[in-house]
């Protein structure tokens, strides 16, 4: 494993500790709860469809497997990196529901954390896969492209 993908990795599990362990309070605004909630649960379902559609080229470091294919299709077709799409809406949900400011700023960091991440995986795909320049033309990196 390259030690850059150790450094990231071991920076995103640091972060997500930080988020964790930070303090927090509650949303008691109904509607505040709901737009948390949502943007949590829908977090939560992306996460878990990418890793469905993803299957056997899951791999937890930015370094893509030997052996694997690029994934093009179902959410992919979409967004290029969903699984960090899901992890920061339902971190951000989970801090505007707890309306913590501590967990605010995390948020924040883990969304530039997957914007540098993002891009240091796309060099690695770009040098696998031929066709993955193409594919970043036509899809978003973290949210789906408004116009095509």
């Amino acid at each position: 494993m390259p030690f850059k993908d150790l450094v990231l990795v071991t920076i995103q599990i640091v972060l997500f500790l930080l988020f964790a362990f930070a303090g927090s309070g509650y949303a008691v605004n109904f509607w505040l709860s709901l737009s948390a909630f949502l943007l949590t649960f829908g977090g939560i379902i992306i996460c878990g469809v990418s890793l469905l559609q993803l299957g056997s080229n899951l791999t937890p470091v930015p370094t893509p497997k030997k052996n694997g294919q690029l994934v093009e299709t179902g959410i992919y077709k979409y967004i290029r990196h969903p699984i960090y799409t899901g992890l920061i809406l339902t971190v951000a949900g989970i801090a505007v529901y707890n309306l913590s400011y501590p967990r605010m700023i995390i948020t924040a960091i883990i969304l530039f954390f997957f914007l540098y991440k993002s891009r240091y995986e796309e060099s690695l795909l770009i040098e696998k896969y031929p066709g993955y320049t193409e594919y970043m033309k036509k899809t978003g990196r973290l949210f789906p492209k408004i116009i095509r």
